[in-house]
């Protein structure tokens, strides 16, 4: 699967990407008190209209991605993951997304795992990225 070929989960991020994006970047920098700062503006859009259980979904995990890395336990599913292992990546992106489109999940989950598989959207792309400068042997 290229990235190309990888659709937003859902379609429905219910936040401008750029905004999105910058949180995801802050917390791969560590920098987690822009994060939070970013998270808090995301909460904020997130809140302005139609506030609903897949919103609510989406925010809890968002916040859930934020505690988990910052705590750096190693017993977390996140701070295990690979950001460097493509094909792994995709594998969980595809699980997520398939789970974030699923009707027979609850909006509230649907929101979730949307969240989860945009995290790991853009660890692909920034994988990828680091992949075509890195200098071929």
């Amino acid at each position: 699967m290229s990235v190309k070929r990888i659709e937003r989960a859902g379609n429905r991020i219910p936040v401008p990407a750029a905004l999105l994006n910058s949180f995801f970047q802050h917390i791969s920098d560590r920098r987690f008190t822009e994060a939070e700062k970013c998270l808090q503006e995301i909460d904020e859009k997130i809140r302005e209209k139609d506030y609903n259980d897949f919103k609510r979904g989406f925010i809890q995990a968002l916040k859930g991605i934020l505690i988990m890395l910052r705590s750096n336990d190693q017993s977390t599913f996140l701070n295990n993951l690979d950001l460097s292992n493509i094909e792994n990546l995709k594998k969980y992106y595809g699980e997520f997304s398939s789970n974030a489109n699923n009707g027979l999940h609850a909006n509230y989950d649907r929101g979730y795992f949307s969240a989860l598989a945009e995290y790991v959207l853009f660890a692909i792309k920034r994988a990828q990225s680091r992949e075509e400068k890195s200098p071929k042997n």
